[in-house]
């Protein structure tokens, strides 16, 4: 029980992640900043290790956090904070793009989570909503990484901090509500 809320609690404070570098660069704590997110990330890569489930993307995605991390404290350039979600996202891409050519892609396995018994209907569908995740995620990538390109910490903050998440909902929201409509409509099973 106690492992789960800290790994709530990690992941909350991970999310703000955008935030916590815009306040922490803006404020001349960046090397505290970096500091608590290496805490944060190597804490989150522990946890995960234990348990591990479905391709388990939190370790490498952990594991890039926390040389980016090190990178800024060694070479004393905090900035380097902001490439955390450029490597979180390619990290995601290929996670599951790999899985692609696994036995299960990454959207089957969280589908079966819900439902063992998946049709092969269904995993076909799967097959095609991980290779949408997986553009998604070159694309979140390349403009995540054209944030970082511009040195304009409010626009990388507000787009890593809060547009890429609306994205990331609507694209999850949007197949939730066409796979609904599919089902309803008898041609998902």
């Amino acid at each position: 029980m106690l492992k789960g809320v800290i790994n709530v609690l990690i992941s909350i404070a991970l999310l703000v992640y955008p935030v916590l570098v815009y306040m922490g660069l803006s404020h001349g704590y960046g090397q505290q900043v970096a500091y608590l997110l290496g805490a944060l990330l190597l804490g989150r890569l522990l946890l995960a290790c234990k348990h591990r489930g479905l391709g388990n993307w939190l370790v490498p995605m952990s594991t890039c956090g926390l040389l980016v991390v090190v990178g800024a404290l060694v070479q004393d350039e905090p900035q380097w904070l902001q490439l955390y979600p450029v490597v979180a996202n390619l990290v995601m891409a290929l996670t599951f793009f790999i899985s692609l050519y696994q036995q299960q892609s990454m959207i089957e396995r969280f589908a079966r989570l819900q439902e063992p018994n998946l049709s092969a209907q269904g995993v076909r569908y799967t097959r095609k909503v991980t290779q949408i995740w997986v553009l998604f995620f070159v694309l979140n990538t390349a403009v995540s990484g054209y944030t970082v390109y511009l040195a304009d910490m409010k626009i990388w903050t507000l787009y890593n901090g809060l547009i890429a998440y609306i994205l990331m909902g609507t694209l999850g929201a949007c197949e939730y509500g066409y796979r609904y409509w599919l089902k309803r409509q008898g041609r998902l099973v």
